[in-house]
């Protein structure tokens, strides 16, 4: 099978570079993987795994189920060997370049080709190429990938060069020295996920045959004029030989609006490096009117142009090499200004802003963070799964997700997608929650990784910034690790790693962005101290990640001011549904079974979570669905925990200039208690319907202050003021639908900012127990916001909260007649409702859920996933809700 690189219809007489593909979608390509001593001989998959494809031919069973993690932890103490067989032609011997190329290597490994040993690798984040060609041979041929155990791997290079921590905490279930390879870090367990340390080949193989050079990565780099737009395209050639000359035509075709096209281009003669690669620059100048600005999720539209960059070798037979890119126009920077300049002598105008203008303008990035979205790395870069997770964040208001350190890097077409939806990425390097070797093996392992990602990843308009690493900074001068007694030692590496090796290749090959040296961090501030900060937590800089649980999570006034939330979160159990997904067996749904023990990583979580129950929500341990309760209950608290953090963050723009929320995290790896707001397997938890409230770009937020005043603000990220409208306080007693009391209030904010409107006291405060507030926003005779609300006591011991008597109604939606799928489902009720929850056994999903219902009739859609009904959804709906019993 062969893969053209050329663009056919540009030249003809055009000899294009040739790949073999060497993935198991080739039919003439046949892998198996075997172990050790042999006794273990399957189908191979590549891209693919270890664990996949033992699960495959039922050697183990599904490794989510269960105990799994443990019980089939003998695979990563093994060693495995991928082999491949695969025919050539003789044409493929009469290449000058034969390059085999390999996209990841998971992770550490020696190759044999034909029986010659060809290198090894010990980077999952890097792509090998390997000069083959005076081992190929007409006919049948051999590639051999032979694995080292990662748990093998990782101690032997600690026993040389250990670096703290020795290990992960025992209720991780987990395994050590993970720092000591560049593989990751996840995959030997995590707070919120279980150890697989996998091996395998996770992303493609091929062989490369040219003559020439040929386009290994573009990046391009655009400046706005006051009437132009200035692109530089940098394209990477590689011819495979080092110092060998490059000569050719570089060219680059840019499509814009109304279907034209700009075309630049230049002849090249010139060297190559020690690498066999060099670096081309072509120049375009564009108008402005012939391109629209790319804007962030809410902020505008997502326009990407098609760029064509190609290469034509000036040589006999000469070859093309293309690449397509969809490149947008806008600018970002990473403002970090005397924070004076806001608000002059104010304790908040100490020290530094730090917010992310884009186009100019000043946004507030609301998100969350990223995890894989697969603890088996090969099964994470899954279209649909990505799909889902992306387009989830997008519906809930999402501007930014950081792609977190103890990941890996995303696929392609992950960043494609967060271009085409607006999702700007904070981007770590793979470095988490851990001090890292300094040894020369392993800085330049790093530096190859550095590159070639900044390199893959740099034209993609969704990137806004490089960070360093998770936590490192912070866990250093926190002795996290028992590292205090060799603090010198520990900074020095700290110094030589992030600062003398990393920064130096990200700004060279990418000085448009900000990098970071770690987040939480001071910033510039952390730089200024030699890049571990006294306290790197300092609210008057930088980006900060906050835990708190103990305290009372849904009371704002326990949050502290930051400039930037970059991580902060509470955990929840997934659903029961979700849940029977990895357990059938009735005694696991318990809080004390060993199952539940064994899923719950966090130490001291489920006592968090039940300490958090506890201060708002009556449960009686006797309670017959005491479980299921439970994990019910553990959900609303999360959601009114995150609810309250974030809109604390967001009214903080008007108090501190915070400006950013990215909450700790979007998406799961496995059925299991975790702080993500969808579980996996892709169901939206209560937290994330929350989510597409607090984020709301028009938001009335309300903040309950230790006296029992109320605060109000108004929140708009639109480019437009709101003048003139009306906050409508609604006063209502538990026992009723209808409201006390109704005042309105005279409201306006300018645009892209938050502004406190005032504080009001509404109740007796004798009568907190059995009053409640809602507020709601009225603007332009149309209610703009989501509705709010503030219970001035737990709720429970509020007084009057009945059981309420609900009926079910479903009939076709008039919101969108051409959508046959969507159904409008009525909910009647004679008494408030709190954080009703609907579900349906029809797939599909409710457009809203987790409702405070304080109307008689609420409409609610439902988007069936298959045909069906509006009765059989109907008799398919369940709900749940909160009541004091």
């Amino acid at each position: 099978m062969r893969q053209v690189l050329c663009f056919v219809a540009i030249v003809v007489h055009i000899q294009c570079t040739v790949t073999l593909d060497l993935s198991s979608s080739n039919k003439d390509v046949v892998w198996t993987v075997e172990n050790k001593n042999k006794s273990i001989a399957v189908p191979g998959t590549v891209p693919g795994g270890i664990y996949t494809d033992l699960q495959k031919a039922k050697i183990i069973g599904d490794v989510l189920e269960g105990f799994n993690d443990v019980l089939t932890r003998w695979v990563a103490y093994d060693s495995w060997s991928y082999k491949s067989k695969f025919k050539l032609k003789p044409k493929h011997l009469k290449y000058a370049i034969s390059n085999l190329v390999l996209e990841g290597v998971d992770t550490v490994a020696f190759l044999e080709f034909n029986g010659n040993p060809i290198g090894w690798t010990n980077n999952m984040f890097v792509r090998y190429v390997f000069d083959i060609r005076q081992y190929l041979k007409v006919g049948e041929n051999e590639l051999v990938v032979n694995f080292v155990s990662p748990v093998e791997a990782a101690k032997a290079r600690s026993d040389k060069h250990f670096t703290a921590p020795n290990c992960v905490p025992s209720v991780y279930n987990g395994e050590c020295h993970v720092n000591q390879l560049r593989k990751m870090q996840a995959s030997f367990s995590w707070d919120w996920g279980p150890a697989f340390p996998s091996v395998g080949l996770w992303k493609n193989a091929s062989i490369e045959f040219h003559n020439g050079a040929l386009i290994r990565t573009v990046r391009t780099f655009t400046e706005k004029g006051e009437s132009h737009w200035s692109l530089r395209i940098i394209a990477n050639l590689e011819s495979g030989l080092p110092r060998s000359e490059i000569k050719g035509y570089l060219s680059a075709t840019l499509s814009v609006n109304a279907h034209q096209s700009l075309t630049v281009g230049r002849m090249l003669d010139m060297q190559a490096g020690e690498d066999g690669a060099a670096d081309a620059e072509i120049n375009m100048t564009i108008s402005a009117n012939v391109v629209s600005l790319w804007w962030p999720n809410g902020f505008g539209e997502q326009a990407l142009y098609d760029l064509n960059v190609f290469f034509s070798n000036d040589a006999e037979n000469g070859e093309m090499s293309h690449k397509l890119l969809k490149i947008g126009f806008r600018t970002i920077e990473l403002v970090e200004q005397d924070a004076y300049t806001i608000f002059g002598n104010k304790t908040a105008g100490q020290g530094l802003t730090f917010y992310f203008k884009v186009n100019g303008y000043p946004i507030f990035m609301k998100g969350s963070n990223w995890i894989p979205a697969n603890i088996l790395p090969e099964l994470g870069t899954d279209k649909n799964t990505v799909d889902n997770l992306l387009i989830a964040a997008r519906d809930a208001h999402m501007a930014m997700l950081r792609v977190w350190g103890g990941g890996v890097y995303e696929s392609d077409y992950f960043y494609q997608k967060c271009d085409e939806l607006g999702i700007l990425i904070w981007q770590d390097f793979l470095f988490a929650c851990s001090m890292y070797p300094a040894d020369m093996d392993f800085l330049e392992s790093v530096m190859t990784e550095v590159e070639q990602q900044v390199k893959r990843l740099q034209y993609h308009p969704s990137i806004a910034v490089w960070a360093g690493n998770n936590e490192n900074e912070v866990a250093l001068r926190g002795n996290w690790y028992m590292t205090q007694t060799q603090f010198d030692r520990y900074k020095q590496e700290y110094i030589k790693l992030y600062v003398d090796t990393i920064k130096p290749i990200v700004e060279s090959y990418d000085p448009s962005r900000r990098y970071l040296v770690s987040s939480p961090s001071n910033g510039k501030k952390s730089e200024e101290d030699g890049y571990i900060a006294q306290n790197p937590y300092d609210p008057h800089y930088g980006d900060t990640h906050y835990y708190n649980y103990l305290s009372d999570n849904w009371d704002a006034n326990i949050y502290p001011y930051t400039r930037f939330a970059s991580e902060y979160g509470f955990q929840s159990f997934p659903s029961l549904k979700t849940m029977q997904t990895a357990t059938n067996n009735t005694e696991d749904f318990s809080l004390y079974s060993k199952y539940s023990k064994h899923r719950q990583h966090s130490p001291n979580g489920n006592t968090n979570i039940r300490l958090q129950i506890r201060k708002h929500l009556k449960l009686d341990s006797g309670d017959k669905n005491y479980f299921e309760k439970f994990v019910f209950y553990s959900q609303i608290t999360q959601a009114m925990a995150m609810k309250t953090e974030t809109e604390f963050y967001r009214q903080s723009q008007a108090d501190w200039y915070t400006m950013g929320a990215l909450y700790w995290q979007l998406n799961d790896v496995w059925q299991a208690p975790s702080w993500s707001g969808i579980e996996y397997g892709g169901k939206w938890k209560m937290l994330h319907y929350f989510a597409k409230r607090f984020f709301a770009p028009v938001l009335i937020s309300p903040r309950l202050k230790l006296t029992g005043d109320v605060d109000v603000y108004l929140i708009n990220d639109r480019f437009v003021p709101i003048i003139d409208a009306n906050i409508i306080v609604d006063v209502f007693n538990w026992t009723s639908l209808t409201p006390v009391s109704t005042k309105s209030y005279p409201a306006n904010v300018n645009p892209l900012s938050s502004k406190k409107q005032g504080s009001i006291v509404i109740w007796d405060k004798d009568k907190k127990d059995e009053l409640f507030l809602r507020f709601s926003l009225e603007y332009d005779g149309v209610t703009s916001s989501p509705e709010n609300f503030i219970f001035p006591v737990a709720l429970k011991s509020v007084k009057g909260l009945g059981k309420p008597n609900i009926q079910i109604n479903v009939t076709k939606s008039s919101k969108d007649l051409h959508n046959e799928m969507l159904y409008a489902v009525t909910v009647t009720t004679d008494s408030v409702i709190l954080f009703l929850w609907l579900e349906s056994d029809i797939d599909g999903y409710f457009i809203d859920n987790g409702l405070i219902v304080t109307q008689s009739s609420t409409e609610v859609d439902f988007l069936a996933k298959v045909t069906t009904n509006a009765e059989e959804i109907k008799r398919g709906i369940t709900y749940q809700y909160y009541v004091n019993t």
